[in-house]
């Protein structure tokens, strides 16, 4: 599968980019909406489980190497514990 053609200021597949009215005669193919919504429904399905599955996962099981964590490769940016802490005295 080949990445599509950028745009050429000259006009040589311009079409491709041009934005238009949305609905079906926009979209190559003449895809329906029943389709698109169907993609999107998917795409949400995936996002959530990305969010709520993988993430917590890796922030539970995923432990790098010492020698990842001691050369900065991966870096802690928070702690709850101490974020806790913190907002206790607030």
């Amino acid at each position: 599968m080949h990445p599509p053609p950028l745009p050429n200021p000259s006009g040589d597949n311009a079409d491709f980019y041009k934005r238009g009215v949305e609905g079906k005669g926009n979209i190559p193919g003449g895809v329906d909406d029943e389709l698109i919504s169907e993609a999107e429904n998917t795409w949400a399905q995936r996002e959530w489980s990305i969010q709520h599955v993988l993430f917590p996962s890796m922030r539970l099981f995923f432990k790098p190497p010492t020698s990842m964590a001691a050369n900065g490769t991966f870096v802690q940016v928070a702690s709850l514990e101490k974020l806790y802490k913190v907002f206790e005295r607030c």
